[in-house]
């Protein structure tokens, strides 16, 4: 039976070596060197319970582990053994990796002649659920502290190294086999000899143990060029502090980073200021620009300067001296014109150019505005030599100033302003001149303003319309009717003289004379239908002539109203021939192809002569009225009219006196052989509604 008890215990008893318990134990087996006290082995329940891996336990001390180690043995024996000193069992504490302390309870085991002991230790914990739930939380712990980016160093009360993670030996480049030998000192001695501030390294680490409760953060520079920085606080259990942890993080390519963005703005800033030179000054003169004056201007202004005069600039005939010399030249002189100016006002005025040929210069305080621009005017004119070429210059120079209402919003536009109004009156003047601002000139400037929009309106309103004043022959017979524009403007009847000019200035007399001759084509259609040797007269501007298209424009208007162009008389001044732009004398030249009849109005009073007129595209001269008046009394006499008639008529033109008044004036013209007459003896201008049949047919002589 015993046999086969035995046999049978033999048979189920299960193989298993004294390693493979070692692995499965429930509780934390340590093997030691008895001199050295080094974990020369342990199973994988020790690393569980101390935060570590088993194969890191390996080669560490126990003091490691059990702080409390060192005062429980002698040399040889531990002291709670019993008297042979073979085994014993003792309470103390365990030190977790993470500076965490908890109760284990340890067996020891072995004999002083043996080299090495073997512990047994558990955890001490009042249920066995704690236990798992901690060794979880030492595994996560753990877990983390390996994976974060920093470094990190625990070092406890006694200045000696209690924890260190992988990060921290990688960073600081401290070799495995010097973390072996647990030799603080030397880590320490390799961690000071790669940085640039040893001594104020260990300067920080002295200040902070001796300020346990304090926290800190700085900067390491290392003498390869790595920046780390360096977080410090105390190490906790409870309320108890028992050690330092240090944090370390490798901030060298953020700072790298730092140090580019400081130089990329530095060279920004540096490049900005450059900029803002170039975008306040002038390429050409070197003086301020346009964005140069209105910066300062308006600083001026918002300063609420009490005295601030504007002198506003402008070469005279500047463009005939590009056209003729060229536009370097040009450049030339508007350089040496820049550094004359700049010589005349002091150094805290500011002078910029900002246009073409105009000029500013800004006077703050009690600057002599006047006789600052008369010193101007005066530089001026002194002969400017560009490349050989010694060229005249003139200025007009408006003058502009405020005193208590520079500080106004507007204050330093309205200056502008004012100063460019003043620069035109200089102009108007006879130029070369300086003018000072008037407010006067603001009140016709806004009387112009307001006309010029009201003739805007008033050609899109037909508010302008067509009077006529008869023309008559030798014979009587009313041959000619000439329109003239007037307009209903405020009750009243205004002349052309009133707003023709303004509508040259503004363009619109374009508009207005289409307008006109498609009122009059249409007003007068049937009386020119009903005798083929009538004709209408409408006056035309240069500036109309100007258009490429004008003698289209104007044919067509006569084919939609039914006239033939023979029967349509146009007049022009003198001044048109005066042009230089050949595309007048060309419209006019095509109007005749077809039949158009051109006449010279107001002849005798410009430049024209009649060696002139035999070049030109004209059938007819009007006598101005100034030679009319002149005739006075039935003895009356003038060769001056009777060369004129004779001379028209050698050259194929007939000729129309204006301004008849008297009776012995008509006689008179008529028997010096002046073709047609026009004036107040034969009827006022009028609407065509107003016009007597009879006077469009007949008028006795």
């Amino acid at each position: 039976m015993g046999g086969y008890v035995d046999g049978h215990a033999a048979a189920v008893r299960p193989d298993i070596s004294a390693q493979r318990i070692f692995e499965l134990a429930r509780c934390a087996i340590l093997v030691l060197e008895r001199k050295s006290g080094v974990i020369i082995s342990a199973n994988p329940f020790a690393g569980a319970l101390f935060g570590r891996s088993s194969g890191s336990l390996e080669g560490i001390p126990i003091t490691s582990l059990l702080p409390e180690w060192h005062t429980r043995i002698t040399a040889d024996v531990c002291p709670a053994a019993g008297p042979a000193g073979d085994a014993g069992v003792f309470h103390t504490r365990g030190q977790w990796v993470g500076g965490h302390s908890f109760s284990v309870e340890v067996g020891f085991a072995g004999t002083g002649q043996e080299p090495c002991v073997v512990l047994t230790i558990r955890e001490l914990r009042e249920n066995e659920g704690g236990t798992a739930d901690l060794q979880n939380l030492v595994s996560l712990l753990n877990a983390t502290l390996e994976s974060t980016a920093d470094g990190l160093l625990v070092v406890g009360l006694d200045g000696r190294i209690t924890g260190i993670n992988a990060n921290f030996a990688s960073m600081w480049r401290i070799p495995r086999t010097i973390l072996a030998t647990h030799d603080d000192q030397a880590v320490i001695g390799l961690v000071v000899d790669q940085l640039q501030e040893p001594e104020a390294f260990l300067a920080k680490v002295r200040e902070l143990y001796d300020r346990p409760q304090a926290e800190s953060l700085d900067i390491l520079e290392f003498k390869d060029g790595r920046v780390f920085e360096r977080f410090s606080r105390p190490q906790m259990i409870a309320d108890r502090i028992v050690g330092r942890v240090w944090s370390f993080r490798d901030i060298t390519a953020r700072r790298q980073a730092e140090i580019k963005a400081d130089r990329a703005l530095e060279d920004l800033a540096s490049r900005a200021d450059e900029l803002r030179k170039l975008a306040f000054t002038d390429a050409l003169t070197g003086l301020g620009n346009r964005a140069l004056f209105n910066d300062e201007l308006r600083k001026a202004a918002a300063a609420g300067a009490q005295e601030l005069s504007l002198l506003l600039l402008d070469l005279d005939d500047f463009k005939e001296i590009n056209d003729v010399h060229g536009h370097q030249c040009g450049d030339g002189m508007l350089i040496e014109l820049a550094r004359r100016i700049r010589g005349v006002v002091r150094r805290e005025d500011i002078v910029a150019r900002i246009g073409g040929d105009e000029f500013v210069v800004l006077l703050p305080g009690g600057s002599d505005a006047e006789a600052v621009a008369g010193r101007l005017v005066d530089l001026a004119q002194r002969p400017i030599d560009v490349g050989g070429v010694q060229l005249a210059v003139s200025l007009s120079v408006g003058i502009a100033g405020c005193g208590s209402n520079c500080s106004d919003q507007d204050g330093g536009v309205d200056l502008l302003r004012r100063a460019d109004i003043a620069m035109y009156a200089a102009k108007s003047a006879g130029k070369n001149r300086f003018v000072r601002f008037d407010p006067g000139m603001m009140s016709k400037l806004v009387e112009r303003a307001a006309l010029q929009d009201n003739l805007r309106k008033a050609i899109a309103g037909d508010a302008i319309v067509p009077f006529y004043q008869i023309v008559v022959a030798r014979t009587g017979e009313v041959c000619q009717v000439e329109a003239l524009a007037r307009w209903q403007h405020e009750g009243g009847i205004r002349l052309p003289s009133d707003f023709i000019p303004h509508a040259e200035a503004t363009g619109l007399i374009r508009d207005l004379g289409t307008m006109m001759l498609t009122k009059v084509s249409a007003d007068m259609a049937a009386w020119l239908g009903a005798d083929a040797e009538r004709s209408i007269a409408v006056n035309v501007s240069g500036l109309e002539l100007r258009d490429v298209d004008y003698a289209e424009s104007v044919l067509e208007i006569l084919r939609t109203a039914g006239i033939n162009p023979g029967q349509l008389v146009l007049e022009v001044t003198e001044s048109v021939f005066l042009e230089e732009e050949c595309g007048v004398i060309a419209q006019l030249a095509e109007l005749r192809r077809h039949g158009v009849r051109i006449a010279v109005d107001d002849f005798g009073t410009g430049y024209s002569s009649f060696g002139r007129l035999q070049e030109l595209p004209v059938d007819a001269v009007k006598l101005d009225k100034s030679f009319t008046h002149r005739i006075a009394g039935p003895d009356a006499h003038s060769p001056i009219i009777i060369s004129m008639v004779d001379m028209a008529h050698n050259l194929g033109m007939t000729v129309t006196a204006e301004g008849i008044e008297t009776r012995e004036q008509a006689d008179y013209l008529n028997s010096i052989g002046c073709d047609h007459q026009q004036g107040y003896l034969y009827g006022r201008p009028q609407p065509a509604g107003n016009l007597p049949a009879a006077t469009l047919d007949t008028l006795e002589p």
